[in-house]
């Protein structure tokens, strides 16, 4: 990203959000049991939330980026459910809450690892049952949580978004319209790489973020679709 910003140093924010399915349902620990392998500040839910992996770590990113995702806890619950005669246990890595009312339980697993038949076969029976239950059951792999260009964009772009030079009384004056214009133009009509780059990470604007944000890049007015783009 080579728009100009000042300073990317993360805080945390004094806001706590509603008291509501905030904590897990079991504490992570790592298929060896030896316990979680990373912890990730959120501001959306003012705490610590716990990986047991780094894949997991890097999809945190995304929920936290991802303007209408509203909280997320890790292991939110445990199910049983049957495979033939047998009685099974599973319990989903996360459950994301979105502010138009829906909730994703989510799997997070590399792809090579869904691949394998007895994961296929776990999941797709996973999936029947919690759709049966009126829920919405997600994979996600490194494939998508991975692409190198968008997650690292993502990444300094929440270190912008928490960073003190966005505190209110430091935001830059922003030209009343700057959708659909590339940054160049938006530039020249007065805009500084500063407030486009503020706006950007709060999502008032967003862009393709699989390729390098540069002065060619269009910016866009936020649509929801945009936030489910960055499962994909």
């Amino acid at each position: 990203m080579d728009v100009p910003y000042d300073g990317a140093g993360a805080s945390r924010p004094n806001t706590s959000p509603p008291q509501t399915s905030r904590h897990p349902a079991r504490n992570p620990v790592t298929p060896t049991g030896r316990g979680f392998r990373a912890k990730f500040f959120s501001p959306k839910n003012n705490r610590l939330v716990r990986c047991e992996s780094l894949l997991e770590f890097d999809c945190l990113h995304l929920f936290e980026f991802a303007r209408g995702v509203v909280r997320f806890v890790e292991q939110p619950k445990t199910i049983r459910y049957r495979v033939g005669a047998a009685s099974r246990t599973y319990t989903p890595d996360f459950a994301v809450d979105w502010s138009d009312g829906r909730r994703w339980l989510i799997e997070v697993k590399p792809a090579d690892v869904l691949a394998e038949q007895r994961n296929q076969e776990k999941f797709d029976r996973l999936s029947e049952v919690f759709k049966s239950q009126g829920e919405q059951f997600l994979l996600l792999t490194d494939l998508q949580i991975r692409k190198s260009i968008r997650l690292a964009q993502i990444k300094t772009l929440l270190q912008v978004r928490y960073g003190k030079w966005l505190d209110g009384a430091t935001q830059p004056a922003v030209p009343s319209s700057l959708a659909n214009r590339t940054i160049a133009e938006a530039l020249r009509i007065g805009a500084s790489g500063r407030s486009i780059v503020h706006r950007l990470a709060a999502r008032e604007l967003t862009c393709c973020l699989d390729t390098e944000i540069t002065g060619s890049t269009l910016l866009l007015p936020f649509e929801e679709s945009h936030d489910d783009a960055l499962f994909v």
